[in-house]
């Protein structure tokens, strides 16, 4: 999957979450870094962009696309940077600690 394809599917992905907005959702996909699993696509919002307010970008500002198709979505938050970085990699999800 190329970097075009894979912020396609992510926007896709948010106009199913965010309809219109707000926010309008502003596509980044110069900032967006590709793993050997998946693309870590990166967006923001126009209203956060215009006015440097934090308050007014999204919580999450990073889309996960699984290269395979299996996976698009937000990253899981409770994961390590290090769990996060396997993740991307491999595609496999990290054990529980316990």
């Amino acid at each position: 999957m190329t970097r075009d394809e894979a912020v396609e599917v992510a926007r896709v992905h948010l106009r199913e979450i965010y309809g219109d907005g707000p926010p309008t959702i502003v596509m980044q996909p110069e900032l967006s870094v590709e793993h050997d699993m998946a693309w870590a696509v990166r967006f923001d919002s126009q209203e956060h962009l215009d006015t440097g307010d934090i308050t007014q970008a999204p919580m999450v500002r990073m889309i996960v696309v699984f290269k395979d198709g299996s996976f698009v979505g937000f990253p899981p938050s409770a994961y390590t940077t290090e769990q996060s970085k396997t993740w991307l990699a491999t595609g496999q999800r990290p054990r529980k600690p316990f």
